[in-house]
């Protein structure tokens, strides 16, 4: 049976389920933060780029709906005095009207506009003289002291356009008036015009579907104004500023950001302001905005699947490789046992031939011929002997069999004196004697517990002191071993004095398979295994030598 195959490597080869789910988690993680991140941070990157291109190009519209709104009224309001400048320059304007021609001037400026309601004459005194419209009772009516007369009579222009106000007919409404001195008489034609009209005026210019339109004068009262939004001569929330005079700007209302874009216009002190309609306040391209959200969040999906997918390729590989890495380090093991068949042969013949020599001892002293007779306190004596031999090989071949046996990762604190003694004393330490090989064991006492698996770490010690005792070949060596703590760091040194290594050959030690040995002396396996337990343990092995002057083997393990 193959060894992949026995139960019993099967199950020592087995690590605990969650050490291959936490290899999964981070090679999940690592594999998005590898693919995925860059794809979120570009992502969120040209989101918030799209978003701030959208804003600053909705800005932009909303500003020039305001600027062609703001100059197409002014060219209105420069129209309808046009109109009335027209009326009091003809030369068949009458000097003194009377209601009949007052009447035919009104349906003249109904004619230009509709949004004309009244027209009414005034003679120098500011009595409105004559009148032709719906509020009759506005005739005679002096206004010698009303702003906007007294306005238009101090102005070097010869016109006014009035804000948005009751008057004597207690009615909302605009005044447009011209002044003229005919005759040395400084009399002045005056036009009223409908809010009204004027807001359904703005309602056909171009984008007005897209945004609600209001006006206000620089006391920030309202002139025109969309009852969604507020009432005439309602104070607005969104005052501009004077300068510059075209501009887009945001303020705060009831918790809600918005954004309006104005306009002053130029025949008079009002300023045109648009803000979007709640129709369209979302957003122009959410719609473009969702799909760029969609396709990224499917992308990002299908990767993310991908990348699950890779992961779990990833730990059964992982798996598959540490069973080849259990096996190729049994089989080093094995193969150090067998190394060391004949140490442990000598090792285990010399209680045996105790045993031996005991035995035939009782044996010949119940031999009658010898007429020697044997006491029970001399009985137990040998047996005891023999009974402490048989307990020598036991603990013997309990120790080898402790070392060979396969078992799961097991990760405890350790003495690494105490660890190290254990191979030496244990398992090699009888042939290095009989080898004339002197063990000289520089310790630093107080080291802190090492975090690692017992056994792994002896087979290790093992296969470098094997290597130690074969490169001294049978002569009378030292092997000097050295422990330290460097750097929150143990650092296991083994120096032996046998015949090095070339150059070369350094560079291939941890190779499989690879030995310096003499065929059949040798698996190459032993310093691979070796490579690949310290680095398992998060340390490293490194190697010195040089041809004649012996190997050192340097072994750096975390602590923890």
């Amino acid at each position: 049976m193959s060894a992949s195959k026995n139960p019993e490597i099967t199950a020592s080869l087995a690590i605990s389920k969650s050490h291959y789910r936490d290899f999964k988690r981070k090679n999940i993680f690592r594999l998005s933060l590898t693919y995925l991140a860059p794809l979120i941070v570009l992502t969120i990157y040209f989101y918030f780029q799209y978003n701030s291109i959208i804003s600053e190009s909705r800005r932009l519209h909303l500003k020039a709906i305001a600027e062609n709104q703001a100059n197409t009224l002014d060219l209105f309001l420069t129209e309808r005095l046009v109109n009335l400048s027209n009326l009091i320059d003809d030369p068949k304007f009458l000097s003194q009207p009377n209601t009949e021609s007052m009447q035919g001037y009104l349906e003249k400026l109904k004619k230009d506009s509709k949004t004309f309601v009244d027209i009414g004459y005034f003679d120098s005194s500011g009595v409105q003289a004559f009148y032709a419209g719906p509020f009759p009772s506005l005739e005679k009516q002096n206004y010698s002291t009303e702003s906007w007369y007294k306005s238009l009579k101090e102005k070097a222009d010869n016109f006014i356009i009035t804000d948005i106000y009751l008057g004597f007919r207690q009615k909302p409404h605009f005044t447009i008036a011209v002044s003229r001195i005919i005759d040395n008489q400084f009399i002045v034609l005056r036009a009223t015009l409908d809010p009204e009209k004027i807001y359904e005026y703005l309602s056909t210019l171009e984008g007005s579907n897209e945004v609600f339109t209001s006006i206000v004068n620089k006391d920030g009262y309202y002139q025109l104004v969309t009852p969604h939004i507020g009432t005439l001569l309602q104070t607005s929330s969104m005052v501009p500023p004077v300068i510059p005079r075209l501009g887009v700007e945001r303020v705060k209302i009831e918790k809600s950001n918005i954004t309006f874009a104005y306009s002053w216009l130029k025949t008079a002190d009002w300023a045109l302001i648009v803000q979007w309609s709640a129709a369209i306040r979302p957003d122009l391209y959410s719609d473009f905005r969702f799909k760029l959200i969609g396709i990224s969040t499917a992308i990002i999906i299908l990767i993310f699947i991908i990348i699950v997918n890779r992961a779990g390729k990833l730990v059964e590989f992982q798996m598959e490789s540490d069973r080849t890495r259990a096996q190729l380090e049994h089989a080093a093991k094995l193969a150090s046992v067998g190394e060391l068949a004949a140490g442990i042969a000598h090792e285990i013949n010399n209680p045996l031939a105790i045993i031996n020599e005991e035995a035939g001892l009782i044996k010949d002293l119940m031999d009658p011929s010898f007429n020697e007779p044997l006491s029970n306190e001399e009985l137990s004596s040998r047996l005891n002997t023999i009974q402490e031999s048989v307990f020598r090989c036991r603990d013997i071949t309990r120790k080898l069999l402790s070392f060979v046996r396969k078992t799961e990762l097991d990760l405890k604190p350790h003495d690494i004196n105490q660890l190290i003694d254990g191979v030496i004393d244990g398992i090699i330490g009888q042939e290095m004697e009989v080898s004339n090989i002197k063990v000289i064991r520089n310790y630093t006492a107080g080291l802190p517990s090492l975090i690692t698996d017992r056994n792994q770490l002896q087979q290790v010690i093992l296969n470098i002191l094997n290597n130690a005792v074969q490169a001294i070949d049978n002569k009378p060596g030292k092997i000097t071993i050295t422990t330290m703590l460097v750097n929150g760091a143990i650092k296991i040194a083994l120096a032996d004095s046998g015949m090095g290594m070339e150059p070369q050959q350094l560079d291939k030690i941890f190779l499989p398979f690879y030995t310096t040995k003499d065929v059949g002396k040798g698996t190459g396996l032993g310093l691979s295994v070796s490579y690949g337990i310290i680095k398992n343990l998060g340390g490293k092995i490194e190697v010195e030598s040089a041809r004649g002057k012996g190997s050192t083997f340097t072994i750096t393990l975390p602590i923890r």
